[in-house]
């Protein structure tokens, strides 16, 4: 009883239940986060490569990669584009980012480079490296 009656006092303190539910609001929002977050990366990857970024701490590289990695270029006069493989790609209305899990497209270490179909643009998938460089110069 007096276990109960010591909850109802606690209950009683607002400072104390205000603490309450900014934590367990916190709780559910970072669960949010990382069902939102991990369901756009299952567009691309396995369940087993998700596991992979959590257990070696990239999951926030991937979820900056969602809105970073990814833009457009015109492509350059005079230089030979033509190894660059074609990419259909619906542009998205500006400035709407284009996310590379739409188009089962993986980061990789280096920078990608495509050719958009029937435009004189090009499509850079930067690397791992460059949106790790692009976070740390964020923080700062």
């Amino acid at each position: 009883m007096q276990l109960f009656n010591g909850f109802l006092r606690l209950q009683s303190n607002s400072i104390f239940m205000k603490l309450l539910y900014t934590f367990l609001f916190a709780f559910l929002s970072l669960q949010s986060w990382s069902q939102n977050l991990e369901s756009q990366l299952s567009k691309t990857y396995s369940k087993e490569e998700i596991a992979e970024f959590k257990a070696s701490n990239s999951l926030p590289l991937y979820e900056y990669a969602l809105t970073h990695a990814c833009y457009l270029i015109d492509a350059p006069q005079g230089k030979d584009i033509s190894q660059f493989p074609v990419f259909d790609l619906l542009l998205p209305q500006y400035p709407e980012p284009i996310v590379f899990t739409n188009y089962s497209i993986r980061i990789l270490d280096k920078t990608q480079y495509y050719l958009v179909a029937n435009t004189n643009k090009i499509l850079v998938v930067k690397s791992k490296n460059i949106l790790s460089l692009e976070m740390q110069n964020q923080k700062k």
